[in-house]
Order: C-alpha cells, then sequence, then structure tokens
C-alpha cells in the first residue's frame, strides 16, 4: 500500500466524497452507482469525458442503451462476479472509454459499483488497491443507508395502518406523530388500493414506485401490502382540474404494470381528501370499487373513481337488506312466472335491456334476435306487467331488483363480454 491510502481511513458522509477521495488518489473520474444503476456519487474534476459518463451525470442514471450493450459483451457478467477490480477495454458502441471497475457487494448481493475512467494513467495494482478499499468503505454506507431506509419505510408503514384503521381521533395528533417521524404530509391525498392477480412482491412495489414516479405531477407517500392488494396514499398537483387527469393517471399505471410485469389489476380510487382522519373512508371507498367489481364484473367494469360510483355504492347494502327478507320482488314475479310457464325470456331480456342502457340496437344483438323481435318482446313485458319501461320509477325499481335478487343469473348472461 503507498501513503495515499491513508485518506480512505476516515468516516465518509457521503458517495459524492468517496468518489472525490478516489479520484484524487488516481487522478482520475469517477462514478459511483447504486444497484439499479443510479447514479449516487461522482467525482467532480474537470477532466475529458466520454459521451456515457456524461449521459450518465447529467441524467443521474446510466442510460440503459450502455447497460444493454455491456450486457451483450459480457462486460456485466464478468464485472459481478468478481471480488477484484476488472479492468474494462472501451466499447465504442455505447460510447464507453476504457474503465477500471469494481462490484460492490455484501457477501453475493450486488450493492452497487465504481467505474473509475482509465486514460492509460492508472498504475498496476495501486489502482486496483485503491478501488477495492473504496468499495469496501461503500459496502458499508450502502448496507447502513439501507438499514436507515428499511427503518424509515417501516415507521412510514406503521404510521399508514394507523391512519387506515382510525388509530388517531384528531387531525392535531396525526400531525404531532407526522412532526415526529419527519412525514410531511400533503395539504390533500387520495387513497387508491389495486389488486393484482398476481401475488404483491418485493419486485412489484419497486416496478409500482418506478411507474407512479413517471408519472408527472403525482407524488407517491404511502404504500403498504396486503395480500395481492397495493394500497397507495398519493396527492396530486393538479386536484383543480377534476377526475379526468386522475383516471387517466390511473389507467395508464394499470397499462404500465400490465406490459411490464404481465399482472392484471384492478382498482378504485377513493374522493378528493384533505383531513386525515378521514384516511380510513376514502380505503373504504376504494375498497368498495373493488367489492362491486367482484359482484357485478361486467356492470361495474369501467368504474374506477368514487366519485362515479353513484347508486352502485348502495348495491351491498340493497342485497344484505334483502336477505333478511323472505319475500322476493313482485315486480320480477310476473316475468318469471311467465318464463316459467312458457319458455320465454322476458327476465334476460329485461336485464340486458337495461344493462345496455336501453339501447335497442346493442340490445338485440346481445341477444342474438332482430331489432322488431326485440321491440314485440318490450311490448309483450309491458301487456304482461301492466308498466311501461319508459317509466322512471318502474325501470329504476326493475333494475335494481335484477341487480340485487339476479346477480349470478346476470353475471352469466354476461361473462363472455367482460372488458
Amino acid at each position: 500500500m503507498t501513503g495515499t491510502d491513508s485518506s480512505f481511513d476516515r468516516f465518509f458522509d457521503s458517495m459524492e466524497s468517496l468518489a472525490d477521495t478516489i479520484s484524487e488518489s488516481l487522478q482520475s473520474q469517477v462514478t459511483i452507482e447504486d444497484s439499479n444503476h443510479h447514479v449516487i456519487g461522482y467525482s467532480s474534476h474537470q477532466f475529458e469525458s466520454d459521451p456515457a459518463r456524461i449521459s450518465t451525470i447529467i441524467g443521474k442514471k446510466v442510460p440503459n442503451a450502455v447497460i444493454i450493450g455491456l450486457r451483450k459483451k459480457g462486460v456485466m457478467h464478468d464485472l459481478e462476479n468478481s471480488v477484484h477490480p476488472i479492468r474494462i477495454p472501451a466499447v465504442l458502441e455505447v460510447g464507453l472509454g476504457p474503465r477500471l471497475a469494481i462490484c460492490i457487494k455484501h457477501q453475493k448481493e450486488i450493492l452497487g459499483y465504481i467505474w473509475v475512467v482509465d486514460t492509460g494513467n492508472l498504475a498496476e495494482g495501486h489502482a486496483e488497491s485503491i478501488v477495492e478499499k473504496a468499495a469496501g468503505i461503500a459496502s458499508r454506507y450502502l448496507l447502513k443507508q439501507r438499514g436507515w431506509r428499511m427503518k424509515q419505510e417501516k415507521t412510514q408503514e406503521d404510521f399508514f395502518w394507523k391512519l387506515l384503521t382510525s388509530h388517531y381521533d384528531t387531525e392535531l395528533s396525526i400531525k404531532q406523530d407526522a412532526e415526529a417521524w419527519s412525514i410531511l404530509l400533503p395539504e390533500s391525498y387520495y387513497i387508491s388500493v389495486f389488486e393484482s392477480d398476481k401475488g404483491i412482491d418485493e419486485h412489484f412495489v419497486l416496478k409500482f414506485q418506478q411507474a407512479m414516479a413517471a408519472q408527472t405531477g403525482l407524488r407517491l407517500l404511502f404504500q403498504t401490502a396486503e395480500h395481492n392488494r397495493l394500497i397507495i396514499l398519493f396527492s396530486s398537483i393538479f386536484p383543480a382540474q377534476g377526475t379526468d387527469v386522475l383516471s387517466s393517471f390511473m389507467h395508464k399505471l394499470m397499462k404500465d404494470m400490465h406490459a411490464s410485469e404481465g399482472c392484471l389489476l384492478v382498482a378504485g380510487c377513493s374522493l378528493h381528501y384533505e383531513g386525515y382522519t378521514s384516511v380510513a373512508i376514502a380505503y373504504r371507498e376504494a375498497v368498495s370499487i373493488l367489492e362491486l367489481k367482484k359482484l357485478l364484473p361486467f356492470h361495474a367494469r369501467d368504474l374506477l373513481l368514487y366519485e362515479d360510483v353513484g347508486f352502485w355504492a348502495y348495491l351491498p347494502l340493497i342485497i344484505e337488506q334483502k336477505r333478511s327478507r323472505t319475500r322476493k320482488s313482485p315486480l320480477l314475479y310476473p316475468l318469471k312466472e311467465h318464463d316459467r310457464e312458457h319458455k320465454s325470456d322476458f327476465v334476460q331480456t329485461v336485464a340486458v335491456y337495461l344493462s345496455l342502457n336501453s339501447n335497442l340496437k346493442e340490445s338485440a344483438a346481445f341477444l342474438h334476435i332482430h331489432t322488431n323481435t326485440l321491440m314485440y318482446r318490450l311490448n309483450r313485458i309491458a301487456e304482461i306487467t301492466g308498466k311501461s319501461l319508459k317509466d322512471t320509477a318502474y325501470r329504476t325499481s326493475i333494475y335494481l331488483d335484477i341487480l340485487t335478487e339476479e346477480t349470478g343469473q346476470l353475471n352469466l348472461w354476461f361473462q363472455d363480454v367482460r372488458e
């Protein structure tokens, strides 16, 4: 070891200072990255630089093209499977000049990378010794940072669950705990719940965070996973723009996650709130949309925001009330009797017609009958019941009875056309 090694025998409070110390010892440019190739430190030496380093520092992340190019060349494989620094020749296709590099590890876990620009001035052996010592320092630093971050995340998750479960009685007590744990609460927020057809693991959460970070004007504050559900609290800098922006964001997020992870997501989002004692209410709003989607997959397929939930919010309550009653709908009875006696499909006809917004053409196509046949059936239904579906009160009442008493049959009729 030479005398310059003593410069590493001290505490480093950042990866920037470590990068500068390596740079001063080797008189070369240095970049330190985390395991996801995000820049966490780079030297401030004013030397000539190659395109790969310039774009990395500007973007605070190694460009994907550079990583892909290095993996195709086998460079990343060699680097990640070596316990010592390796010399890397120039890869001109991706704008990378010669490098001395090492993979920062803890046991077999990759924590990051150190890259030193090699202009031919890196003394054999000495440079490797400097970089290897720096990797040990970086490893301890990153492990400590991860421990702090995990502790902070655990604190935030516990706080979030307290909000979700109505632990707090007052806004003041919420504010006091938030300040004690250095949590900055936005002025307003939404709660969203995403349900995946696959399990929620750390990889899923990381990808979700990255997808959220790509959304302009949105800030993810809290998140927690429960079985196959991810619950989040987020804020928007555009709440005054109405629900269009929010709806677009939700749809894009689900589309991006499907593209990257191959998972199908359904979601529900609460109303816009300001007081944090209302988090539990917002959570129930978001969950209620998911429950409606399970109850009536076709009919609730487009529901996403609680702002648009309308009368659907009351269906579970109506169903619960009807379970305590033995008598079934008097409005449906004459149609059911006619179907039973004459082998007709009048209940299904009414169900489809009302479910498709009384659109004659779409309803006839769904039932595989001519429009004239559908009109004949509707007229016969009016004769049998003595009621017209043009009557708003009757139309609403019989539709609610179909939704709440014939739920299973309704789902069977529409199971092949769910979107």
